[in-house]
């Protein structure tokens, strides 16, 4: 079962073997650390910014902007909050306050379309649980539950291996896969402590989040000139 399970996450996020499944986890975790402790960031609100040269572009929620500092554009990584935490001239936030993060793969990665229901069953199994686990222990993140759609696949857990992924945030994370543009995409919702969200408002706000990063990089249709 393991090597069914790690070949196709293998398949997925283009690991050189199954040994790295943990070490994947650790970085990630490590990184959402370092961006998390970041004192720099920019107080200028935009909600739309371009990745990866262009490659693809991430767009949050309806009074969600894009936090610049905290977010890495080379590598395809993006932080969203509500704009007046970030902007001073923004006095608006979004109506479901929470924290939003993003991460693009890397090109020719994308295999959620069609594979939903196998991606949650791996995101469900001891494998899957220890690739949720910021430090790679399955044991820490308990009661997976998932959700397959249209749009891809979301999963709800809580991960006990240690502190917050973000200062000031704590509680059940939801998590979503996605295809954009040939990539295998990952967008995490987290709660703050002073607002924290519900199991039907992380949900729903996941699903926005997942929709307006899908109408962000939909195909440009370019309409045909009507000739007489």
């Amino acid at each position: 079962m393991f090597v069914r399970l790690c070949a196709f996450v293998l398949l997925l996020v283009g690991l050189s073997g199954c040994e790295d499944i943990e070490g994947m986890a650790n970085n990630v975790a490590g990184q959402l650390a370092n961006v998390g402790a970041a004192t720099d960031a920019t107080s200028e609100g935009i909600r739309t910014l371009s990745l990866l040269g262009g490659d693809v572009r991430v767009r949050g929620p309806e009074a969600y902007c894009v936090d610049q500092g905290a977010s890495n554009a080379r590598r395809g990584f993006a932080v969203l909050a509500g704009c007046a935490l970030l902007s001073d001239d923004a006095g608006f936030m979004p109506t479901l306050d929470g924290l939003i993060t993003v991460q693009f793969g890397d090109e020719d990665t994308a295999n959620v379309t069609g594979n939903e229901t196998t991606f949650a069953q791996f995101l469900e199994s001891e494998s899957g649980r220890a690739l949720l686990a910021g430090s790679g222990d399955a044991a820490s993140v308990s009661d997976v539950s998932t959700v397959t759609g249209d749009t891809g696949v979301m999963a709800r857990f809580e991960d006990t291996s240690g502190g917050p992924v973000f200062t000031g945030t704590s509680g059940p994370q939801w998590r979503g896969f996605l295809d954009i543009n040939g990539r295998l995409t990952t967008i995490s919702v987290l709660s703050f402590d002073r607002s924290a969200l519900s199991r039907g408002e992380g949900e729903r706000l996941l699903t926005v989040a997942m929709a307006e990063l899908g109408e962000a990089n939909a195909p440009v249709v370019v309409a045909e000139a009507e000739t007489e």
